[in-house]
């Protein structure tokens, strides 16, 4: 699959790399305005410098090519993803997909048009475990999910745009959370509530702190908690999650030397107890470790081969972008929540003229 790469510098190098690492895929141009990060992008990518751009309209006039992959800042998205489309290119977008809900509607109703295939790059669920948990959920090994507790803690330090974003860590990196979060459950937020803040070892403008509490159309409830300025705290990219249903919980904690996915099966009958009990010591003392089985090709090496199998039979991918619309929706539901301090039904946003300012 001939590919056109726009951004390659950053979260975009990764991209090369990848690529090079999936069999069948080849960068046949890459466009940058930086011409130093495109020189050092093009000599890994084996692209000549007659194929390296500054401009997406350049490449595209000048060079055949069958996928278009944008990695630019996400207040461009809109422009190249859709100038692409057009081209008849399909199109793998970095998250977040757009700066606004109504850049990105119109995003995908140009793919409609086109009939070309968007695909967003939530990478995050298509890795073993969140697939092994999904299914433990689905089987019913915890009975019926009442709530989540999840909780996030990295030293990120960002740099370039998204610098002066105003919700850096929840529109940058809980969105991947929130992505989860919809496939774990199978089901789309209802409402939220939102708290950020941006503490003094934070090397942003925007807030790189959050509490957010959310309700899903099933009924579960979410308690998250997310920092992208802890120093030497260290959850993983991952999280550490807690899902608490009517017959036990699912542990999932990817730094747990004793196994990152923990099953604690509650089977007695709670009517029987007439006093107060705390199950002491529990009867299963570290849980059942759960080891999901291997899906191969995992996270951005799972993006493109979904997204390449997803042209070729005709159908929509899993995180395609009208999709993603719900998780896109969900972030910025958690960023008015935050600014305005009340209670926000996802579906306004959907409807907003207006979504949460991207940048400070």
């Amino acid at each position: 699959m001939r590919l056109i790469q726009a951004g390659v510098g950053g979260f975009g190098s990764s991209w090369i790399y990848t690529a090079r690492e999936c069999e069948g895929f080849e960068h046949v141009a890459l466009v940058d305005t930086n011409l130093g990060v495109l020189r050092a992008a093009g000599e890994i990518a084996g692209v000549p410098l007659e194929r390296q751009f500054t401009t997406v309209e350049e490449a595209l006039s000048k060079v055949e090519a069958d996928g278009f992959i944008d990695c630019t800042p996400a207040p461009c998205h809109h422009a190249t993803t859709t100038t692409a489309l057009r081209a008849g290119l399909h199109v793998l977008c970095e998250k977040p997909l757009a700066d606004s809900m109504a850049a990105a509607q119109d995003m995908v109703r140009v793919a409609d048009e086109c009939h070309r295939v968007l695909m967003v790059t939530q990478q995050y669920r298509y890795y073993d475990q969140p697939r092994c948990i999904r299914n433990l959920l689905v089987e019913g090994h915890i009975g019926q999910l009442d709530h989540l507790v999840v909780e996030f803690q990295i030293q990120g330090l960002l740099f370039g745009w998204r610098q002066t974003m105003r919700h850096p860590f929840l529109l940058d990196m809980a969105i991947h959370h929130f992505d989860l979060m919809r496939y774990f459950l199978g089901c789309n937020a209802v409402r939220v509530q939102a708290m950020t803040w941006n503490p003094p070892v934070s090397n942003t403008r925007g807030d790189m702190c959050a509490f957010v509490w959310i309700e899903f159309e099933n009924g579960v409830r979410v308690n998250y908690s997310g920092s992208f300025a802890s120093p030497g705290c260290d959850t993983g990219w991952n999280g550490r999650w807690t899902f608490t249903g009517s017959r036990g919980s699912i542990v999932w904690n990817p730094r747990d030397d004793w196994g990152p996915i923990r099953l604690f099966r509650q089977n007695a009958d709670l009517s029987q107890y007439t006093e107060q009990h705390f199950f002491t010591p529990l009867p299963e003392l570290w849980g059942e470790p759960i080891w999901a089985p291997p899906i191969g090709a995992a996270g951005h090496h799972y993006d493109l081969y979904h997204w390449r199998a997803c042209i070729e039979a005709g159908v929509e991918p899993e995180t395609s972008g009208r999709d993603n619309l719900n998780t896109l929706a969900l972030t910025f539901a958690a960023m008015q929540a935050a600014d305005t301090g009340s209670v926000v039904e996802v579906r306004s946003i959907y409807q907003a003229e207006t979504t949460p300012s991207m940048q400070t």
